[in-house]
């Protein structure tokens, strides 16, 4: 039977629930961000902010979500990537990977499997790329699906990217990125300082884009030298999730130490700058950011009333890339929803408490041009 506590907390007496274990259905990664917020607010519960998006007038241009389909896959899905003509979904209590038909979602052949506790995944320069939460990157080949782990143990790994020449793994315990060649599967140099706590990270526009969770900050890193730039601030307390995509770097922020607002910003590729615009989003942690086909979208955990009450459901916010003052899109997407992924006319949504992937169907604005 499911803690009623869980994920969220709204009462101190459910803070000791919190381990820094697979025990919640969610990684270690995860866990540790929500324990840090309830030590800083003093066993105060989180909660999610109001439903404002800044109500702004200009017409949009979002893409039209068609059809949703609920896919079962079972245990606890946390991470989903798309590329390879599938899609890749990362089961972390099963330690497995699954591979679903990008057309109809249906599970191509069995499981993967992959080191205990898998909990990101990457697709491109070649390979399926996985970090698990023992330190092991993995490596599927997309044709064979033959597995193999890379020689770097990444210490607390979080995000992992694949792009420009290289594999991309965040250590939050040790503040780096360790950089892999995909051919030879060993580390290029020493690892990447950047900054505090760093978790998601994602390449694009001749970088890889670091969220640094713990100091607020987004670090670019240059593909070809590898060398880190200086940091972004982007937030007063955190950076919670980040992607790359529709002619942006997209970023979920929280000036709030009780993250009771989070808002979504997005950093221009070409100059680091931050602007102005945000869209606010009435999520709780963690956030998980995906762009393409048209749109940016944040998931929305939703978590728990009183241990009495039912879970509150989980949602995607469909935010428009050309405007985030404009009303946002809410759609309903499986229970706790815990990864994201945008590709092949769907976006692909993990529910890591319903054992399930969403795929919900999107067609272009009225008018726009393809």
């Amino acid at each position: 039977m499911a803690d009623p506590c869980l994920p969220f907390p709204r009462n101190p007496h459910c803070v000791p629930k919190l381990k820094l274990d697979q025990s919640n259905g969610f990684p270690p990664r995860w866990t540790r961000r929500i324990a840090y917020l309830l030590v800083a607010a003093l066993g105060v519960a989180l909660s999610a902010c109001g439903s404002g998006y800044g109500g702004g007038s200009e017409e949009s241009t979002l893409p039209q979500p068609g059809a949703r389909q609920s896919i079962e896959v079972g245990g606890t899905p946390v991470a989903v990537a798309v590329g390879a003509g599938s899609v890749w979904v990362v089961d972390n209590s099963g330690s497995r990977v699954l591979e679903l038909d990008s057309m109809n979602g249906r599970p191509v052949r069995k499981p993967i499997p992959v080191a205990a506790g898998p909990e990101a995944v990457a697709v491109g320069e070649g390979g399926i790329w996985v970090t698990s939460g023992d330190g092991t990157v993995t490596r599927i080949d997309p044709g064979t699906r033959q597995a193999r782990e890379a020689a770097p143990q990444v210490a607390d790994p979080g995000g992992i990217a694949a792009g420009g020449g290289s594999v991309w793994v965040t250590s939050r315990a040790r503040g780096t990125v360790t950089r892999i060649d995909p051919r030879t599967l060993r580390a290029v140099g020493d690892p990447i300082a950047v900054g505090a706590g760093p978790t998601d990270v994602a390449t694009g526009a001749g970088g890889a884009w670091v969220a640094n969770t713990e100091d607020g900050t987004v670090t670019r890193i240059d593909e070809s030298s590898g060398q880190p730039g200086g940091p972004i601030q982007v937030a007063d307390y955190q950076v919670l999730g980040l992607c790359f995509g529709e002619n942006g770097v997209w970023v979920a922020k929280t000036d709030d130490r009780l993250a009771r607002t989070i808002d979504v910003v997005r950093i221009e590729p070409s100059s680091s700058q931050v602007g102005d615009a945000a869209a606010r989003i009435p999520a709780a942690i963690p956030v998980r950011l995906g762009a393409d086909e048209g749109g940016v979208w944040a998931t929305l955990v939703g978590g728990v009333r009183p241990p009495e009450s039912k879970p509150r459901p989980g949602q995607v916010a469909l935010l428009d890339p050309a405007g985030l003052g404009s009303t946002a899109q809410l759609l309903r997407a499986g229970d706790r929803p815990a990864g994201i992924a945008v590709g092949e006319g769907a976006a692909w949504v993990a529910g890591s408490g319903s054992g399930s992937v969403t795929r919900i169907a999107v067609e272009p604005a009225p008018g726009s041009v393809e």
